[in-house]
């Protein structure tokens, strides 16, 4: 776990359960270790694999929460740890990048060429709908998050990496407008055969 990481769960954490949250986060640390060997990808030596493993303190983290909140509170911890952490993780990856030309699309594209090679983009199957100056649109199935969560039996969890996406994107690609088309609950965390992206130009 990187350490701004750390730093978002023990903020959160420490507000919600108080001097009770060292101990509570060495439990899910330990019922992190079950929940993944309790996966297919445990008997995996992949970059999937691995991935997967870093998604398993999440569950650990809500399932523990659930039992010291119930479930809806659990919800709202957890993803106020979640979100943050995967906003900030992916503009980590954003201002690592060198597009060889920084206007918007450029940047766009290098981000999206990038997370099909090294981000979670490798783990997904990816589709361009349409590309050129103005608009990017793809579409993605069979969602490593959606195939984790659903693993694990916390689907709902999905849902929060659609939150990441609503934050990030706005930030990151201010010359763009981000949206699911007719709605933004399409993607495979609300049932739908895959997840829509489509980012249109903005007009000066």
């Amino acid at each position: 776990m990187k350490m701004e990481e750390f730093k978002i769960m023990k903020s959160l954490l420490s507000r919600e359960l108080g001097w009770s949250w060292p101990l509570f986060l060495t439990g899910c640390w330990i019922r992190k270790r079950a929940i993944f060997r309790n996966t297919h990808w445990a008997n995996l030596k992949t970059t999937e694999s691995e991935f997967a493993k870093r998604l398993s303190i999440s569950v650990a983290i809500y399932i523990n929460l659930i039992n010291k909140t119930g479930r809806e509170k659990a919800l709202e911890i957890i993803k106020s740890i979640l979100v943050p952490v995967g906003v900030n993780e992916q503009l980590n990856i954003l201002n690592s990048l060198e597009p060889s030309d920084n206007n918007g699309m450029e940047r766009l594209l290098a981000f999206y060429d990038f997370m099909g090679k090294g981000g979670v983009g490798q783990f997904v199957k990816r589709k361009i709908v349409q590309k050129d100056s103005q608009t990017l649109h793809y579409e993605v199935r069979d969602c490593l998050f959606a195939r984790f969560y659903g693993e694990t039996a916390t689907p709902e969890l999905t849902k929060l990496f659609c939150e990441v996406d609503r934050e990030f994107f706005p930030k990151a690609f201010p010359d763009f407008k981000f949206h699911r088309g007719s709605s933004f609950e399409n993607t495979v965390a609300y049932g739908k055969d895959y997840c829509v992206f489509v980012f249109e130009r903005m007009n000066a």
